[in-house]
């Protein structure tokens, strides 16, 4: 259906959006930056990040917080401070324009060549000394040292001595921050750096005559490299412990032509002179028929008294006797498959490098087998210190969670470290548990009956910690026909003796062993203010319960956020700020009082701010987009409606700058479920893979209704008509809305919202429905090709929220079926759908678009092939968004129409003619 809106009106809103400041293109989105890699110095004295665009080259900025003089890095990749926030060290890479015409050039050698094009960059922030190496392949620093740094670079050693040598072989240094001290080792394959202390290992590949393929260990405090194992086969599987104290790696027979051969365990500890073969004669731990696998690397716990590592049986092999032409290749399903074929096919390669868990204890010389092929998947604590672990299998109820979906049941037992006894948890419980910092208790949230439980494996005891008469831990708005989540885990406090949780609103303290009662921390409810706590010091897993802990605050009335300082042992909050803004990405220096977060809004890009004081407002340090200035605007703000039930509603409306109640203006209408507590987030303009960008549309007139979406089970589509649809009416009823010129757009379960809408009434003048399930029979039975499963628990349990199966539900399944009304259909429509969709099967958009074509309905299918559920490759987002922004200004300001929806883009122009061009 053609709506006519007159050119002089046209004419009129662009030279309102543009008289002052322009309306944002495609190809501005695609310049606009985003702060990315935020880091202080530990001392505070230097902010750190990175502004990266769309399309082009990343910069690093390193800005002085003191003298607030800043240092620009273009094409710096992968930038950190050392430990002590001295220096900063980087890689530099070709340009995006260099790299290109690499690339152009010679395509089959551009890799190659590439590889050897970036740059290590060290600089010595007091001084500013740069040091540059060429020809870099990789670099590492210490976690939590600040002595050197290792990097691997190009060979230099003379052409004729490196015939012979590993492609992956390289040149290891080692250099000194403060000096021009160096250690170096040629045809390094892996390397390792200790957490805590300034000490690596290096796996090197062997030399012909020159040096055998073996281990060594530098202490970058000494100055030798010491050999810790030579001439004992292949290599891999390097693993160092915190203190660098203890080294393990694996061995094979380097002869031997077995795909799956056995690999053995080797272990150094400080005082030995060479590692040991630990695994030569595996005695009764291992399994018979099984062998020490290099597809799980072994691992120190961080207290050094665990080395973990994997061990599989023999598995299937291809029979090489026979040609590919000579073997059936069929699928067999059965009804009886714990996982759906499909979902196998996805895990395959997953689970052909399943390993069972092992454990070899250094202190006392002995292992013990912990996963088993009843039990094959396992929980560890944070850091493996022990001293248990628990295993689980979920292959029994597998079945089941096809159509009741996640998270599933699970048999869990729990293994003491020590003694190697077994404990058996109360099987079929739904515990896709977590062991508290410090690995003393496992907790998990039971979704069926809502409540919080523990198991204390030193009793042997599962609790029950929340009742319904506790508290309300589960998500209070949930309209899914299933049971609800929670609002997670929040922390351990020290001693790992107590642990947080959040409901709606507040924090609770809960005790694991069952014996004190649950404890209401904050006191939010009340108020209907939402607590949450914010991690300041990232090397500490605990929260201390004696020092004040900053909180996220938000208030649900009016959706204000902000943060303050949490005293945990009586509950109260210092409110710092609270304001119709959102608040992030805060920061603190690990050894000052020096803060950094971010405040935005719609308006208000995030840029970080930085303060001694968080009282105190902080100075903006950076402008990640001085070009916003020149660009038109808007606002955003909360709009409430009562809708046919007499429910009042809530959304936001996002308006242009200079807005004019006595002016008629487009709308586009997109929402997906609740959206609207995110009202005073900022949209940077960046060509997204899914939805319209709020910024790009408003700065070109629009204005933009997000409506809140609440459903009623077996009824999504008429949910979504009443909520939206009452939404637009309102609007209308203000004067400020074109009712000719109204267009909704969504993406997968916006998608088919906007799909049911559009057979419903003829308000939208066009529509853009990505990814959308029209045919909920079809859908049903199809899979999620992502993840190999059955999409039948989204119809049954979740998101599509029809509460039963096509059989029990028959008129459901058909009244919210978009398909089956598409003859009601007199709305242009643009539909997205790529052939690689891992989430809504590709038919469904084809299903749709060709009975629009049967019925003679205006529509245009794009497909970005091999693209999964929206477009992620940046041409083609940056096409995707045009072409979306050139349909809805034709059908909504009266731009000209483009080529491509005169007469599409043939097989034969695909790729080289993309008919984006409009005829005057």
């Amino acid at each position: 259906m053609r709506r006519v809106f007159p050119t002089l009106l046209l004419l009129t809103f662009l030279c309102t959006c543009a008289s002052a400041q322009k309306a944002i293109t495609v190809a501005d989105m695609q310049a606009w930056n985003q702060i990315r890699g935020e880091q202080l110095s530990a001392d505070g004295d230097h902010l750190l990040y990175s502004l990266v665009p769309d399309l082009g080259d990343p910069e690093v900025v390193v800005r002085n917080t003191k003298t607030l003089v800043e240092t620009r890095f273009p094409r710096l990749h992968n930038a950190n401070f050392s430990y002590d926030g001295k220096h900063l060290i980087g890689m530099l890479k070709p340009a995006l324009a260099d790299s290109r015409a690499i690339k152009l050039k010679d395509k089959a050698k551009a890799k190659k060549k590439l590889a050897k094009m970036d740059s290590l960059l060290v600089i010595n922030l007091a001084s500013g000394v740069r040091r540059i190496v060429p020809e870099v392949y990789s670099f590492k620093t210490g976690e939590r040292w600040s002595d050197a740094y290792a990097y691997t670079t190009t060979s230099a050693l003379p052409d004729s001595l490196r015939k012979g040598m590993d492609d992956d072989a390289h040149r290891l240094l080692v250099r000194n921050f403060n000096s021009t001290d160096s250690f170096y080792l040629e045809g390094v394959t892996a390397y390792e750096l200790a957490r805590d202390e300034p000490v690596l290992i290096a796996q090197q590949a062997k030399k012909d005559s020159s040096w055998e393929a073996g281990v060594l260990r530098l202490d970058t405090r000494e100055l030798r490299w010491e050999a810790l194992s030579a001439g004992e086969g292949d290599y891999g599987g390097l693993a160092i412990s915190t203190d660098g104290d203890q080294v393990a790696f694996l061995t094979s027979d380097a002869d031997s032509k077995d795909k799956q051969k056995p690999f053995h365990l080797h272990h150094w500890e400080s005082g030995e002179n060479k590692a040991r073969m630990i695994s030569e004669q595996p005695g009764n731990w291992l399994a018979s028929g099984h062998r020490i696998s290099d597809d799980r690397s072994p691992e120190f716990s961080e207290n050094g008294k665990y080395l973990y590592f994997g061990t599989t049986p023999r598995r299937p092999e291809k029979d090489t006797t026979l040609l590919d032409t000579e073997v059936a290749d069929v699928e067999v399903w059965t009804t009886e498959d714990p996982r759906l074929y499909t979902q196998r096919n996805v895990r395959l390669k997953q689970d052909a490098k399943q390993t069972y868990l092992a454990v070899y204890r250094t202190g006392s010389n002995n292992f013990l087998q912990i996963g088993t092929p009843e039990l094959p998947y396992d929980y560890l604590p944070r850091h493996s210190n022990g001293p248990w672990v628990a295993v689980y299998d979920d292959r029994p109820y597998a079945k089941q969670t096809m159509w009741e979906g996640y998270p599933g049941a699970r048999n869990t037992s729990v293994i003491n470290l020590e003694t190697g006894d077994r404990q058996e948890m109360e099987n079929g419980q739904v515990t896709p548990a977590r062991w508290l910092e410090g690995g003393k208790f496992l907790i998990w949230y039971n979704q069926t009956d809502t409540t919080w439980n523990s198991f204390d494996p030193s009793s042997g005891q599962a609790h029950v910690l929340t009742t319904n008469a506790t508290g309300t831990f589960y998500d209070e708005i949930n309209d899914r026909p299933m049971h609800p989540s929670s609002y997670r885990y929040a922390g351990t406090l020290e001693g790992g003796n107590q642990f947080l949780v959040y409901d709606r609103y507040d924090i609770w303290q809960l005790d694991p062993k069952g014996q004190a009662s649950p404890h209401r921390i904050t006191a939010g409810r009340e108020r209907k203010t939402t607590f949450r706590l914010q991690d300041l010091d990232r090397e500490n897993d605990f929260v201390d319960f004696d020092e004040p802990q900053l909180v996220s605050i938000f208030k649900e009335e009016n959706y204000h956020s902000g943060f303050g300082w949490l005293d945990l042992k009586t509950g109260g909050v210092e409110t710092l700020h609270s304001e119709a803004k959102s608040f992030g990405d805060f920061l603190k220096a690990r050894k000052s009082k020096t803060y950094v977060y971010s405040r935005s809004d719609f308006r208000e890009f995030p840029d970080l701010r930085i303060t001694k004081d968080l009282a105190k407002e902080g100075a903006k340090i950076t402008n990640a987009n001085p070009q916003q200035k020149d660009f038109a605007w808007g606002t955003a703000e909360p709009y409430e409606w009562i809708d046919n039930q007499g429910r009042t509603l809530r959304g936001m409306l996002i308006k242009p700058d200079g807005f004019d109640p006595k002016k008629k203006y487009p709308m586009l209408v997109n929402f997906y479920e609740r959206s609207s507590q995110g009202v005073y987030r900022h949209r940077t303009p960046v060509p997204g893979r899914s939805s319209i960008n709020y910024s790009h549309y408003v700065s070109k007139g629009y204005v933009i209704f997000n409506p809140d979406v609440i459903y009623r089970v077996g009824y999504p589509g008429e949910s979504a008509y009443d909520c939206v649809m009452s939404g637009v009416t309102s609007l209308l009823s203000k004067g400020f809305i074109d009712r000719e010129r109204i267009g909704m757009q969504g993406h997968s379960w916006g998608g088919y919202q906007a799909a049911y809408l559009v057979t419903k009434t003829d308000m939208f003048a066009a529509v853009e429905s990505g990814a959308p399930v029209v045919n909920m029979f079809s859908a049903y039975g199809g899979i999620r090709w992502g993840s190999g499963v059955s999409r039948q628990f989204q119809y049954e349990h979740t998101q599509s929220r029809i509460g039963g199966t096509p059989w029990t539900h028959f008129q459901r399944y058909y009244e919210n079926s978009p398909l089956f009304t598409t003859d009601k259909i007199n709305t242009p429509l643009l539909i997205l759908h790529n052939d690689n969709d891992g989430a809504v099967p590709w038919y469904q958009g084809i299903e749709w678009f060709t009975a629009l074509r049967r019925l003679g309905k205006p529509a245009w299918f794009l497909n970005y092939r091999g693209e999964p559920h929206w477009p992620v490759k940046t041409p083609n987002r940056a096409d995707f968004q045009t072409r979306m922004a050139q349909f809805f200004d034709h059908y909504l300001m009266d731009a000209p129409m483009p080529v491509w929806m005169e007469r599409g883009v043939s097989p034969m122009e695909r790729g080289k003619e993309q008919n984006l061009e409009t005829r005057e």
